[in-house]
Parts: structure tokens; sequence; C-alpha cells
């Protein structure tokens, strides 16, 4: 940053604690201090930069764009607190948001059990090989997750002891947002992977299409796929409207696409990496007619 350019602290939260940057004529941006909109099985979580059309917002059951999420040899680790401030350096709009990570995820049956996570981690990670293996079974996935409401087995995401804070930086711009994510103060011991998930909703976009000519619709992006190509895109198509991300040296881009009812409705481009850096930036490309 230019030592010429000034920095100060501008447009706060709102009373209702957020805050809306308008990126262009249709385009949007908005943060929340806290885990609003609260939708479906991400609720209890933290969310990074929601992405609005014409005033809407698009995120549905996703997370947003810059959400950081570790995983550890005993638990993934997601956030549930955070601290919020918005400064503007030059003609850009910067929002840093710095993630606890104080929260688990855990399966509860009826209203006070909660299933043994030895017995059901081993269940659930069969489940999910076959699931992310065999897409032709995905109505069959799909059904075997609505039955889990119907037996009354929920995710519940549960506070415990923090493993450490990631500020996450967004540099706000008319075409894009600027990605910088710090993981310095998060506790490496037993540290097996970092996520940086950017996600909206998946009523919205439907389509993926990616710089090597690849082209998708709905259940056909997968749900966890590996993104070859050097720049991948997931698109609003009724409304034209996409972001992108590029394929960074160091980490491993995904696609992802889910839809179940009255539990997943996401789309996103997320990054995994191994947890050697405590430094990632990238750029999420924003596009809309």
């Amino acid at each position: 940053m230019s030592q010429l350019q000034t920095v100060r602290m501008t447009n706060s939260l709102d009373s209702k604690g957020m805050f809306t940057q308008k990126l262009s004529n249709r385009l949007s941006i908005r943060i929340y201090r806290d885990c609003r909109p609260n939708y479906l099985e991400t609720g209890a979580l933290q969310k990074g930069l929601v992405q609005m059309l014409d005033g809407e917002e698009l995120i549905e059951e996703g997370v947003g764009f810059g959400v950081p999420v570790v995983k550890y040899e005993d638990k993934t680790f997601f956030s549930s607190q955070a601290d919020v401030s918005i400064r503007e350096i030059g003609r850009d709009i910067v929002i840093t948001k710095v993630f606890t990570l104080d929260t688990v995820s855990l399966k509860k049956f009826g209203r006070v059990t909660y299933i043994n996570d030895a017995l059901y981690s081993p269940l659930r990670k069969a489940f999910e090989s076959l699931y992310l293996k065999n897409k032709r079974l995905t109505p069959f996935f799909n059904k075997a997750m609505e039955f889990r409401d119907f037996a009354n087995i929920k995710t519940e995401f549960v506070k415990v002891k923090p493993r450490g804070k990631v500020t996450m930086r967004y540099c706000c711009q008319s075409n894009g947002i600027d990605v910088r994510a710090d993981f310095s103060k998060v506790a490496l011991n037993k540290c097996v992977e970092i996520l940086v998930l950017n996600e909206q909703g998946s009523s919205f976009f439907q389509r993926y299409f990616d710089s090597s000519g690849l082209n998708l619709v709905r259940q056909k992006i997968g749900a966890w796929e590996t993104v070859e190509a050097s720049q991948a895109s997931l698109e609003c198509g009724g409304q034209q409207v996409s972001f992108c991300l590029q394929n960074h040296r160091g980490a491993r881009l995904f696609r992802g696409w889910e839809h179940t009812r009255k539990r997943f409705s996401w789309a996103g481009l997320s990054y995994s990496m191994r947890p050697n850096n405590a430094i990632f930036a990238y750029s999420v490309g924003l596009r809309s007619n």
C-alpha cells in the first residue's frame, strides 16, 4: 500500500449489525457481525461476504466469500463469533473480519442425546466416500439425508475451547474482492488441513464453467470436485451473474453444489491447503449484466 494513501475508519456497522457496500449498478456485498442470515445447516456459523443483486441476498445456506475452516485430527473447527471493522483505503473499502475458531459439529438424536462421535464418524466417512464417488446415486443420497430429519437426527454446532483466530481482509472493488487470510494465530498442533470457503446459494448459482471448456449444471457440478482448470466460475443463469476464482500454487481449488430439502443450499469454489503458510491471498471476480 502506498504511503500516500489515506487510511480512515469509514461507514461502520449499522444499528442492525450489518454493512452493505455497493459495487456496481446491480451488485453489492454485505457483511454481518453475527451469524445471519441463519439459514438451514449453517445457520449457527459466521458468514463471510454476502453477494447481493438488486438488493437481494444470494447466499441462502452458503457461508459467503472468504470463510476459514480448520481441520484437526480430532475435529473440524468453525466460527460462531467474530469481530468486524471497516476502513477506507484510498478509493477502496476494506472490511476486516476476525473469525474465532470456537465451534465443532455434533450429531444429535432427538432433543438431548448426542451420537457417539467415535461410532458415527466411520459411518459418516463411508457415506461421504460413496456420495462423492457415485454421482448417479445423488438422488438416493439426498433422500437419505432428508430421512435424517424424519428420524430426528440433526447436526448441531457446539461451542468449545477456541483453537485460535483467523483474520480475513476483504478489499472491495467494482469488479471483485481481493481476499487475504491470516492464519498466524491458529494452533497448528495436529492440524491437517486449512480451508477457505467461497459459497453462495445453489438456487441461484446453478451453472459451472471453467477455462478448460467444462460446462456443468446443478448436480453434475458435484459435491466436492477438484478444479483442474486455471479459472473456474459459478453463474446465476437467469440474471447472468457470476463469480470466479483462479487456481493457486500451493492450494487446491474445489467446486461444489448441493441442494437438499431442509438441509443444504450452497454452491461454491473453495481452497484447500496444508497448514504450511500463515498468509493466503486470492481474488473473487464478480460479473453482472
